[in-house]
């Protein structure tokens, strides 16, 4: 069984992470003849590589389209809402999330320069209660 790899707050398989860097690096569509052509390491057979995308498609990872008779993929997220959906799971499924928040920022502590951007990102919410300052 293939190791298991951290992406952007997600547990995935080595392949499909793998896949998930390739896509966010190229940010557009692509087949699955880009993706084999570009993976590193032993040759893989076509069919493999289109059961991962599927995976990630199952997943929201990847979306697709049709692009004549096949299809064509991109990321459906980027990688920084990824993470941000993983944290929102994790606060989620915690029985005491705002503890969880809290061992977070001490942790934060370490990191000065994220902590002020945090901080930074935190006031203008405050100064933009409808979202649309941190949207962009």
């Amino acid at each position: 069984m293939g190791s298991r790899r951290q992406v952007a707050g997600r547990q995935l398989g080595e392949l499909e992470a793998e896949v998930m860097e390739l896509a966010w690096d190229r940010g557009a569509w692509l087949g699955v003849n880009d993706l084999l052509a570009a993976l590193k390491g032993r040759q893989r057979a076509y069919t493999t590589v289109m059961t991962i995308v599927t995976r990630l498609c199952d997943k929201g990872l990847l979306e697709r389209r049709r692009d004549g008779r096949g299809f064509v993929y991109r990321p459906a997220l980027s990688k920084e809402q990824v993470a941000a959906q993983a944290l929102r799971e994790v606060l989620a499924d915690a029985d005491d999330p705002q503890a969880v928040l809290a061992h977070f920022i001490k942790d934060l502590e370490a990191s000065p320069e994220l902590l002020a951007r945090l901080r930074t990102l935190a006031d203008a919410s405050d100064a933009d209660p409808g979202g649309k300052a941190a949207q962009g």
